[in-house]
């Protein structure tokens, strides 16, 4: 019961951006719900005075909700397009993630940032 009173707050805040998100994402897909939640999320979060009580209810919803939702929208995925696209798209993946870890040594070379 401490659960459902701590994070019901918190829960309907990220229902109350995360249904106008998806619908708007779905009149504009270029630009898609995720980005309208993002902005809906920052503009709701401008007028919230005590974001603690919210706390714990978005804490559960960005983890364990969320969680969930990336592995059931796994099972929607067809085997052979996911292995097609990922054939297409290492050279991107690797390329990226190699430019990010050469621009992080080189930030922290130039930061003196200390290795641990």
């Amino acid at each position: 019961m401490t659960f459902v009173k701590n994070s019901w707050k918190g829960f309907l805040l990220c229902l109350l951006i995360a249904v106008p998100a998806w619908i708007a994402g779905s009149y504009v897909p270029i630009i898609g719900g995720p980005v309208f939640a993002i902005l809906l999320g920052m503009i709701i979060t401008l007028f919230i005075k005590d974001r603690t009580k919210f706390q714990y209810g978005i804490s559960f919803t960005s983890k364990k909700i969320l969680q969930y939702a990336v592995i059931l929208l796994g099972f929607g995925l067809n085997l052979s397009v996911v292995l097609e696209t990922g054939k297409q798209s290492l050279p991107i993946i690797i390329a990226t993630i190699t430019t990010s870890l050469v621009i992080a040594f080189v930030l922290h070379r130039v930061m003196n940032i200390p290795s641990k």
